[in-house]
């Protein structure tokens, strides 16, 4: 049974193999000009002095010339979701569409033992693409990680071992949804759409709150405290002591403290004032930066957690799978 099942994901595996092969190519021709970039450009030597600040306007150019790529990021994000629409959805759906399911369970191979083997070969197959898909991504976003500082943030989902737990997902979702709807198509656009509605729904409501936030309140300054540290910034908020906002994610809005310094006009078009007038007016107004985040070191407990929430859900859909194979008549 184990050869058959595995004989059976022929197609699919070479489809897999395709895809990363693309992914990888992707990877190799950008990885490598990104790489170039990085050290042509004096600003792996400038990062290497360990003052990040002093190095923003070459970090700034890296990631203009290059920020074309960032529309990449939902599609290779939603890779596994192909990984469930072809592999997972057609398992059990494509059997009954075909009416092969009555041949296949009445030649001695129990309903149970069919869909277990089947569904180990095809989560096997999903661990083995999402492992390499992790490899080829780890490669591909060296560079990127020491310039840009979003390993825990933007670039999160292409990182550690979410790939392999989400390509894990989707493909047990595909199996739930080919065994509810017994339709290839309706159970791929399910599978895409329930994998798309989890993910997004992670990592804009679970993840921010898998662990308390810390808070981090300094004096307003026009660089990042929190550069070079790898942590995950949730929200930045300039304030004044009485708690006025002044500006959001390292701003500063001068209007907001027209009037309440001399030299800083709140008539629109007016010359900006010299910066040593603002930097008074920052001291006499006590203005803050206000920062809740995720620390860096926190990156691998969070990858950890949310991929057991992914494998949890994984197991709960081969249950309900099997519970509506079981359920139906042959």
């Amino acid at each position: 049974m184990f050869a058959v099942s595995v004989r059976r994901f022929r197609s699919e595996a070479l489809l897999v193999v395709a895809a990363l092969c693309a992914v990888g190519l992707l990877a190799f021709v950008t990885g490598t000009r990104m790489n170039s970039v990085y050290h042509d450009s004096g600003l792996a030597g400038c990062l290497s002095l360990g003052r990040r600040s002093d190095c923003q306007p070459l970090i700034d150019g890296f990631g203009d010339r290059f920020q074309s790529l960032q529309i990449l990021i939902i599609p290779l994000v939603l890779l596994p979701a192909l990984l469930g629409a072809f592999i997972g959805a057609p398992l059990v759906a494509r059997e009954v569409e075909a009416g092969t399911h009555r041949f296949l369970w009445t030649q001695g191979v129990t309903r149970r033992r069919w869909f277990t083997t089947s569904s180990a070969v095809a989560a096997a197959l999903a661990v083995i693409a999402g492992a390499l898909y992790v490899l080829i991504a780890a490669a591909w976003l060296d560079t990127t990680n020491r310039v840009t500082d979003e390993r825990f943030s933007t670039l999160y989902d292409f990182q550690g071992i979410i790939p392999i737990a989400a390509s894990v997902f989707a493909v047990c979702v595909g199996i739930a949804c080919g065994a509810a709807f017994r339709r290839t198509l309706p159970a791929m656009v399910a599978t895409v759409g329930i994998f798309i509605a989890v993910r997004v729904g992670t990592a804009m409501i679970v993840r921010p709150r898998l662990a308390t936030p810390l808070t981090l309140d300094v004096a307003y300054s026009r660089s990042d405290p929190l550069a070079g540290s790898g942590a995950w910034e949730l929200s930045n908020r300039t304030i004044d002591a009485a708690g006025v906002v002044l500006g959001r994610d390292g701003s500063l809005d001068l209007t907001g403290m027209a009037g309440r310094c001399p030299g800083i006009s709140a008539t629109p078009g007016d010359q900006l004032p010299d910066f040593s007038v603002v930097e008074r007016c920052l001291v006499d107004l006590d203005v803050r930066t206000l920062i809740r985040y995720q620390p860096g070191d926190r990156f691998w407990m969070f990858q950890i957690i949310e991929s057991a929430v992914l494998l949890g859900l994984a197991l709960v859909s081969l249950a309900i799978a099997n519970t509506a194979l079981n359920r139906r008549a042959t």
